[in-house]
């Protein structure tokens, strides 16, 4: 029955938005420096023209200022949206690559990770990064349906958008040229003025950032995710041991965005990414994996130069990989006691306890230890009216 599917779907939406939308202005004191900075810049239509990159950000932000919009909240929503679109689309792709109950706790995982909290509930352009999930989500749909021309659209749609975040551009150059032949037998598959849409799409939203560019050179470096200067060997080391530090060791001392100096993952979905890990070593020839194991070593590696992008551009990746990491452990189990029903039941018993301890864990972290620690209320005292 239709209706079935329609309210499990209205349901979820709601709880995830809830999650992302709870107490949005009212958390912390006020906005952050960094919020007042950004929000305030976004003044006029011509600085989005001049540096269009972000644009997917700053334009829903630039039309709330025009509106005169005082409160912080409605500026973090922007962001919030990036998240939901996100878990969302997490569900969806688990969901194509793994079983149902995988793709629902893999969701459940990403949708309370403190850090995507963080990052989603703040009026900056770091949520952009996020966008890589629908963008992953809108590639498996189109291999997988036969709604062929509803998927290109979405997926022209999605790339021309993905081109003004930072690092991107070389994902959907680097794809295009590994899948042309897939790409191509897609689009011979649908008329000829539907390409034709498409490539206006794709052109059309290119445009922008070219005219940009031509003005500034740098604009087209930050779209690149390049740094202005090359850094040293020495930086460049140095970042890259950060990203593992960060995860799994010790996070950013950053007030506005971390608590503390506690990892970003907890110690089961540390040990889940790890497991995740060395369970694609067994399916390096499927395309799915060859497309996660790429596209995170194209961001890694542009992370590890020092530039615009931040650790959350690979945190889509760490959270397939650690509901990965879930749904081989359970696979190992189960072909452990195949047949015995009550080591099955406490299997899942005992993976649904995990999930929920974990969440509980990280909300926690977000709601309640970070938004009372005396740091962040330092942090956020700024008014976005202020001059």
């Amino acid at each position: 029955m239709m209706w079935r599917p329609i309210l499990a779907f209205l349901v979820v939406s709601v709880i995830v938005s809830f999650a992302f939308t709870y107490k949005l202005g009212r958390l912390t004191p006020a906005a952050s420096n960094v919020e007042k900075q950004y929000v305030t810049s976004i003044d006029s239509g011509q600085k989005i023209l001049d540096h269009p990159v972000y644009a997917v950000h700053k334009i829903p932000v630039y039309a709330l200022n025009k509106l005169n919009v005082k409160s912080i909240a409605p500026y973090r929503a922007v962001s919030a949206v990036f998240a939901i679109l996100a878990v969302v689309s997490c569900f969806f792709v688990l969901r194509e690559w793994f079983s149902d109950r995988i793709a629902a706790l893999g969701a459940i995982l990403f949708m309370n990770s403190a850090w995507i909290l963080h990052t989603s509930r703040l009026a900056i352009p770091e949520a952009s990064f996020l966008l890589l999930m629908p963008l992953l989500w809108a590639v498996v749909w189109l291999y997988n349906t036969t709604l062929r021309k509803s998927a290109l659209l979405v997926l022209s749609f999605l790339c021309a958008a993905s081109f003004y975040v930072p690092g991107f551009g070389w994902l959907l150059f680097m794809s295009a040229i590994w899948q042309r032949k897939r790409l191509w037998e897609e689009l011979s598959a649908v008329p000829i003025w539907f390409r034709l849409c498409c490539a206006l799409i794709l052109v059309t939203g290119i445009v922008p950032l070219a005219w940009a560019a031509v003005g500034s050179p740098s604009v087209l470096l930050l779209a690149a995710g390049l740094p202005q200067q090359f850094p040293l060997p020495k930086d460049i080391l140095l970042n890259f041991i950060n990203i593992p530090e960060y995860l799994l060791l010790r996070g950013p001392d950053d007030p506005v965005r971390w608590l503390g100096r506690l990892p970003l993952l907890d110690v089961f979905s540390g040990g889940m990414l790890l497991l995740g890990i060395y369970s694609i070593r067994y399916h390096l020839k499927l395309i799915r994996i060859q497309l996660l194991v790429g596209s995170s070593i194209i961001l890694a590696a542009l992370l590890t130069f020092g530039g615009p992008l931040t650790i959350t551009v690979l945190m889509p990746a760490v959270y397939i990989l650690i509901a990965s990491g879930v749904a081989f452990m359970l696979q190992q189990w189960l072909a452990v006691f195949p047949k015995n029903p009550i080591a099955r039941g406490l299997a899942i018993v005992l993976l649904l306890g995990s999930v929920s301890l974990v969440s509980l864990y990280h909300l926690r972290h977000y709601f309640v230890a970070w938004a009372g620690s005396p740091a962040t209320k330092a942090a956020f005292s700024d008014k976005i009216d202020s001059n």
